[in-house]
């Protein structure tokens, strides 16, 4: 393993909601954050709008700076300390508000006599033009209703087993979310993330969302995951070049995740195995993630589910 958290994607709403900690037990050990709805949170993914750094709270260079992102579920509270120098300089850029993509840690606080309250510690932040922001916000929606489903079918009577899960194609890591879901958040009333949900996919002209349906290995025609397709751009921007002194390594891990997509029967190559795989051929945990972050950027990978990459269908981007 190389230690690399990967990031959930998540609404507001979902943080907002989220309200238990499970804490490492090393020093260096990461803690997570659970949402009712099945996400394990270390690093979180949200596209929203971006508002101006608030008065009063340090500047780009030192101090800490709080901003307020906010999507179409609702207001989330960002900030960056002397730990997240990027991301202090990424809001600082911000001078209106903005469309854009925030990577952060989620972070639980607890005030005295306050509940707890959910906010994002930011790693950085990327301003977007319109299409990618569709884009992202509808497959994040994608997401948060496949992993609201999963979490309502294993609360059912007759839940799904483990093996039936995966040859399904769940992630072990969102079968792991779920669980941890429903142990800390014993009831779920599903009704407000429905209606969330069913707003975004509305105002980006996709079909309503549906009722819970059986997790199955591929989704019907017409499904949510249709919204994707239906908001992509012909053509998006071209993608950025090899990371410097890269040039020619994208090739080697491209092979190695074809081979484990070939042999895993669930047609992804996990995270756990391309890492030790790619460490093997002299790929260390920090040069395979810049890369795994340029083949995503460009339109070679695609990472359906959290944990788990495979080729992008069709062509890279031009």
């Amino acid at each position: 393993m190389t230690g690399r958290e990967l990031a959930w994607r998540v609404f507001a709403s979902e943080l907002l909601a989220s309200s238990v900690e499970e804490r490492g037990t090393g020093e260096k050990s990461p803690s997570y954050v659970i949402s009712p709805l099945g996400a394990r949170m270390n690093r979180v993914l949200l596209p929203g709008m971006v508002s101006p750094m608030e008065g009063g709270g340090g500047n780009a260079t030192g101090g800490f700076v709080r901003s307020r992102l906010s999507d179409a579920t609702g207001t989330v509270l960002v900030t960056a300390g002397s730990y997240q120098p990027q991301g202090q300089s990424d809001l600082a850029k911000i001078s209106q508000p903005t469309r854009a993509l925030v990577i952060g840690k989620a972070a639980l606080s607890r005030g005295v006599g306050a509940a707890p309250s959910c906010s994002v510690r930011v790693e950085a932040v990327q301003p977007l033009p319109d299409v990618d922001f569709r884009t992202l916000t509808a497959e994040t929606a994608v997401q948060t209703l496949e992993r609201l489903q999963l979490v309502l079918q294993l609360r059912s009577p007759a839940p799904p087993s483990d093996a039936e899960l995966a040859r399904a194609g769940v992630s072990p890591s969102w079968v792991r979310g779920a669980r941890s879901s429903i142990a800390r958040y014993p009831a779920l009333d599903a009704t407000p993330y429905y209606g969330s949900l069913r707003a975004v996919f509305i105002a980006l002209g996709g079909p309503p969302v549906a009722e819970p349906s059986p997790i199955t290995g591929s989704r019907p025609p017409g499904s949510q995951a249709d919204v994707i397709r239906s908001v992509r751009s012909p053509k998006l921007p071209k993608a950025p070049t090899s990371p410097p002194g890269m040039q020619g390594l994208e090739g080697r891990l491209l092979e190695i995740l074809d081979e484990l997509s070939d042999k895993s029967p669930d047609g992804y190559a996990d995270m756990d195995e391309l890492a030790e795989r790619a460490a093997r051929h002299g790929l260390d945990g920090e040069r395979m993630e810049e890369l795994l972050n340029y083949l995503s950027e460009n339109g070679t990978l695609e990472e359906p589910l959290v944990g788990k990459f495979r080729r992008a269908e069709g062509p890279p981007r031009e």
